[in-house]
């Protein structure tokens, strides 16, 4: 019975024990977060789940094979170097240029440069040791994200996806009662800053809605009782934390997979598992009305769904996009290298910032380094190379995702049954909503959101059936 379950159950137990250590990776050693990805690997490698009707020694073959050929593993292991290579390549020091200053013309505003790079031709790295827990994370990510497409059948992909949802919706759960009991708005450090969980959440929180109708239609209740646990506690959190812009889309993302799961089941022809859908939404419309009644002073039901609340989150956006629109334009002008080469996003042009916006000026002029969301330094750290390369494991399992069904469409002797639909319908808007936040105010800069982030892109790609 135990060699039945470490073979089977092991490197899921493994995965989710990782997921779980990188939330805290900016508190523990960088070695400790390396050392729980590469054991990860082997567990992964030497310690495979035995599938039915086949032996240890063949899921030990199907899982080598599996990591030999795997795009995806190539693609993760670039972005992983090209991320390490720019950790030892800084720090790179944001400086004043002199040199652009017209001592005859008052009205001249300075330049800020960032200083040249150690190895000119390599990407490289304002703050190496603000990077390195974004490298642990990423190295994280890239074994879970290699274990769940290699080893884990697809029943597990499910508790991998509940768990993380479980493990979010805790962290959720201890946030609010160390909030109301020291009395503090909690910062949420670990979870990437109030942001990133809240994106964290959002993104679980569509998940586990699809895997609560997937086990509905599975007739699992047991596993449909947890995704529906892990739904409401990560909507807990969204209502909770989040802005008012976070909560709207919180709220339409909810509306809509009510109505698309809806008409699905009815599609279906199941009229009765309708219903039953409908009522399973109950728990959590209680989380949501229990997290918004829990938000701090000032966000109440009658002020939030205001026009205040929502005008002031689209004029915190809309104010940042000129700049943002004006840096991107100005670096792709200065620098045809995108990055790369021996002034490679070093210098900012004047027409970067309008002249009428004083606050924008007067944050560059303290330094550069508060600038709103991180733009500046997602540009210099990671490039638009870097951003490709990023990019490439997620374009990738979302490509295998559209080749299998077409595979599937093809062939008639196999139909997609809806309750695929549920989970990568849930993780596609999940993986969608936490992109959007990300350039919204909640960059992928903290190791847990990257790495769930590249775990629901994992099971999602490898969600579709095989054609028979």
């Amino acid at each position: 019975m135990i060699r039945i379950l470490v073979t089977k159950y092991w490197v899921l137990a493994h995965l989710l024990l990782v997921a779980g250590t990188l939330s805290f990776a900016p508190t523990v050693s960088a070695w400790f977060g390396l050392w729980a990805a590469g054991s990860l690997l082997l567990f992964t490698r030497f310690l495979p789940p035995v599938l039915k009707g086949e032996s240890f020694w063949s899921a030990r073959a199907r899982v080598s094979h599996a990591l030999g050929r795997d795009v995806v593993l190539w693609a993760l292991l670039l972005a992983a170097l090209y991320v390490g290579v720019g950790l030892f390549n800084g720090p790179r020091a944001l400086v004043l240029d002199l040199s652009s200053v017209d001592l005859m013309d008052l009205s001249a505003k300075p330049q800020w440069i960032y200083t040249a790079p150690k190895m000119p031709f390599a990407p490289s790295s304002v703050n190496p040791a603000e990077g390195v827990p974004f490298f642990v994370g990423l190295l994280g990510g890239l074994a879970c994200a290699v274990a769940v497409r290699t080893a884990l059948p697809r029943g597990q992909r499910l508790l991998a996806l509940v768990g993380l949802g479980l493990l979010a919706g805790v962290a959720a759960l201890g946030a609010i009662v160390v909030g109301k009991v020291t009395g503090a708005a909690p910062t949420l450090a670990l979870l990437g800053g109030v942001g990133g969980a809240s994106a964290l959440w959002l993104m679980l929180f569509c998940v586990c809605l699809g895997v609560v109708a997937e086990a509905f239609l599975e007739g699992r209740p047991v596993l449909c009782a947890a995704a529906l646990l892990a739904a409401c506690l990560d909507a807990l959190g969204v209502f909770a934390f989040g802005g008012a812009l976070m909560v709207t889309v919180a709220g339409v993302l909810a509306v809509v997979w009510v109505l698309f799961a809806g008409f699905t089941v009815h599609a279906s022809g199941r009229g009765p598992a309708l219903l039953w859908h409908v009522v399973l939404m109950a728990p959590v419309a209680v989380a949501v009305f229990a997290g918004l009644a829990l938000m701090p002073a000032g966000h109440s039901l009658t002020t939030l769904f205001g026009h205040e609340p929502l005008n002031a989150a689209w004029e915190a956006f809309s104010s940042q996009w000129p700049f943002r629109q004006g840096l991107a334009a100005s670096v792709l002008d200065l620098n045809p290298m995108l990055g790369l080469g021996p002034n490679g996003f070093a210098h900012f042009a004047e027409l970067v910032i309008p002249e009428s916006d004083a606050a924008a000026w007067g944050l560059w002029e303290a330094g550069g380094t508060a600038l709103p969301n991180d733009f500046m330094r997602l540009l210099v750290e990671r490039g638009l190379i870097g951003a490709i390369l990023l990019l490439l494991p997620g374009c990738a399992m979302l490509g295998r995702c559209v080749m299998r069904g077409v595979s599937i469409a093809q062939n008639r002797t196999h139909t997609l049954r809806y309750r695929y639909v549920f989970v990568f319908a849930g993780s596609l808007v999940g993986v969608v909503s936490m992109l959007a936040m990300s350039l919204i105010g909640a960059p992928l800069h903290a190791p847990a959101p990257l790495c769930a982030f590249l775990i629901v892109c994992a099971c999602m790609a490898g969600w579709m059936p095989r054609p028979r």
